[in-house]
């Protein structure tokens, strides 16, 4: 097994505001640019994983971003999710809410609503003061349990990573190519933070192509795993899937990191 010294993902650092803004534009500038290629007929296919159609999965962005936007809205929009979908989750609920209240807009009004409030709740995520990203989330989703129950968290990790992995839903479902581009390495660096965060299983080291290389676990590492970045990913939110894992020393590595999730 090669020797090659490498970071402690628990040493990745959370990012700050300004690079949270810059990410999440761009984002959202990768999301437009794949929307305007798609063709009616895509809007209306079936990504695996959610279960909604791709104008569904749009419109729960929508959402998402519409409240950013707008955070003070949140507690009055999960109390109205939880009446209107009470045999569901809080979260479920809410993701329940977002759809039936923009999925009426066509295709086009969508992607032009997304496009209109998603700079704004980027905007919003940097201005969010201190004592309001503070406050913990078990307040609005009980029993969703979050490496970090802060709304700090969700805005400057969870909202990235999901509207990041949504994309990719996209992508893949419509037959269309996915743009790695650069804000990638961001939310990349911050999954296997939390990976790391959780880790209990034996120490290793785990590469992702064209991402880097990072140790989990304490001690020295029993094996180097390499992956493919988007596979494994795909595979850590709990999507269908088998990654393919090259590994240099013990294979039991594998098992640990198939049988990991991460919140997405």
């Amino acid at each position: 097994m090669r020797q090659t010294r490498t970071t402690h993902a628990l040493m990745i650092a959370r990012p700050g505001r300004e690079e949270v803004a810059q990410g999440g534009l761009a984002e959202l500038a990768a999301l437009d640019a794949l929307l305007a290629d798609l063709t009616e007929a895509d809007w209306r296919r079936r990504p695996t994983a959610s279960g909604w159609t791709v104008h569904e999965l749009v419109a729960h962005l929508v959402g998402q971003h519409a409240e950013t936007a707008r955070p003070w809205t949140i507690g009055g929009r999960v109390r109205a999710a939880r009446k209107r979908f009470p045999a569901l989750s809080a979260l479920d609920a809410h993701n329940a809410l977002q759809v039936e209240t923009f999925a009426p807009l066509s295709d086009g009004e969508l992607r032009r609503k997304l496009a209109a409030v998603g700079p704004r709740a980027v905007r919003m995520r940097r201005r969010t003061p201190a004592f309001v990203r503070r406050q913990g989330t078990e307040r609005y989703f009980p029993g969703e349990p979050l490496v970090e129950p802060t709304l700090a968290y969700v805005l400057d990790v969870l909202s990235p990573r999901d509207t990041w992995l949504h994309r990719l839903e996209i992508a893949r479902a419509t037959d269309r190519p996915f743009a790695a581009d650069p804000h990638q390495e961001s939310v990349v660096a911050q999954v296997v933070r939390d990976l790391a965060e959780e880790w209990a299983s034996p120490p290793l080291v785990l590469e992702l192509d064209g991402a880097g290389q990072w140790r989990l676990g304490e001690g020295e590492p029993i094996a180097w795993v390499r992956a493919s970045v988007l596979e494994y990913l795909w595979h850590l939110s709990g999507r269908p899937g088998n990654p393919e894992f090259d590994v240099d020393g013990d294979p039991a590595a594998v098992d640990a990191l198939r049988a990991a999730r991460v919140v997405f």
